[in-house]
């Protein structure tokens, strides 16, 4: 009889905690600066107007916030294959970088039929842009996908895994002007959203001080590479192989790659070989400085353009409380603080924080944290989320608009490339 009433009390109490943590808002486990602006919310795609100029046949809205602009076929069957798409986007390709640019995305939905494989989205990728990128020097795990050219996965990441908000390749003196993406298959369930965040709005509501203060001591860039003949890492900071990064296995060659990109490279293992030449193996170590904003090469503005939102190692567990807030789910505010107990001892075991693997700092010592926290609520307040469905093209300013990943559950294939 006694045991019978343990067992009780120990599962009441269980039920119990279980009703109230899914019943308390995630909020109250975190602290004030994560908790999201009133402005981020899923994305209306169509309340922020509507074109006309291709009715009946294609019918074109506007978001809530200005941006993406959504082209979809308007009910009629005029869409059905890819070459259809293909000859009415050549013949509207002015008219639609001048959305583009105003809009800063373009969404393509609804052309299911015709936008139906890789093929199909590779094929309207060059319609737009016939030199795409091949070479990828960004800090995502990626691999081309079977059967076509330019197309990449997106990342190889995890599900669970999340990919802060940014532009594609901005911690390069040059980043690229366009991206594209592809929901071959979205996931079904919570998450796995592309979140849209735009970085011209980012740079306008950001206080002046702030920018002010990064325009002086710069963005400088810390990132490191790893080499699998050293043996397996398990570094979380540390994404990726030098030998993936720069596709070769010759250290020296993926030094001059990188100089060549912008980057002062080292090795953490050098040595003289008998000749009197140097040999270097071993983690890979990339540092640059760049200014924190860009202007448009098209319109003029002034852009807050770089990769702090990604690359501080502080972003990790902030992003993990906006995917909490985002999907209402307690699990991510555990892993939200078992990153911030990850960055901590890393940075302590390590000697620092711009010795974990990659970190940004000024060009004279580190951020402050009321910066990179403000900075981090501004691009929150500038996110728009929404939902992917089959065939979605995303098109992209690149350098306007920024992008990222929320975490999932099960399959999700999202296909990208760059030019």
């Amino acid at each position: 009889m006694q045991k019978s009433t343990s067992w009780w009390i120990v599962s009441s109490a269980v039920i119990l905690v279980a009703i109230l943590v899914s019943t308390t808002p995630v909020e109250y486990a975190l602290q004030a600066k994560y908790v999201l602006p009133e402005q981020t919310q899923p994305a209306n795609l169509v309340s922020g107007g509507e074109y006309t100029d291709f009715l009946p046949s294609i019918k074109i809205t506007v978001g809530s916030k200005g941006f993406p602009m959504v082209v979809s076929p308007n009910g009629t069957d005029d869409f059905d294959t890819i070459e259809d798409v293909v000859e009415w986007t050549v013949n509207n390709k002015e008219w639609l970088y001048e959305k583009l640019y105003q809009h800063g995305g373009i969404l393509f939905r609804g052309f299911t039929k015709a936008l139906a494989t890789p093929q199909d989205f590779e094929k309207l990728a060059l319609t737009l842009e016939p030199d795409l990128e091949e070479f990828y020097l960004g800090t995502s795990t990626r691999s081309v996908h079977e059967g076509t050219r330019v197309v990449h996965s997106a990342s190889n990441y995890p599900g669970w895994r999340i990919i802060p908000s940014h532009m594609e390749m901005s911690f390069l003196p040059e980043l690229p002007t366009r991206q594209f993406f592809y929901a071959y298959a979205p996931n079904s369930g919570d998450g796995g959203e592309t979140p849209l965040v735009d970085f011209r709005q980012v740079f306008r509501d950001l206080n002046p001080k702030v920018v002010e203060k990064f325009k002086q001591r710069k963005v400088k860039y810390i990132r490191m590479y790893n080499d699998p003949d050293e043996g397996p890492c398990y570094n979380y900071f540390i994404h990726k192989d030098w030998q993936s990064m720069f596709k070769t296995n010759n250290a020296t060659l993926a030094g001059e790659l990188a100089k060549k990109n912008g980057f002062n490279w080292s090795f953490d293992k050098e040595e003289l070989t008998v000749n009197g030449t140097k040999s270097y193996k071993g983690t890979m170590k990339l540092i640059h400085v760049l200014p924190p904003t860009r202007i448009h090469p098209v319109t003029g503005d002034e852009i807050w353009s770089n990769h702090m939102n990604v690359l501080h190692v502080d972003s990790i567990p902030a992003e993990f409380a906006f995917s909490a807030q985002h999907l209402r789910s307690w699990k991510y505010v555990l892993i939200h603080h078992c990153f911030e107990a990850i960055v901590a001892v890393q940075s302590y075991l390590y000697g620092g924080k711009a010795e974990m693997g990659h970190h940004v700092t000024h060009e004279d010592g580190e951020m402050d944290r009321e910066d990179v926290d403000h900075i981090k609520q501004t691009v929150w307040k500038n996110t728009i989320i929404y939902k992917h469905q089959k065939g979605d093209v995303a098109l992209l300013d690149n350098k306007r608009v920024g992008h990222g990943r929320q975490p999932y559950k099960g399959t999700r294939t999202i296909l990208t490339t760059w030019h």
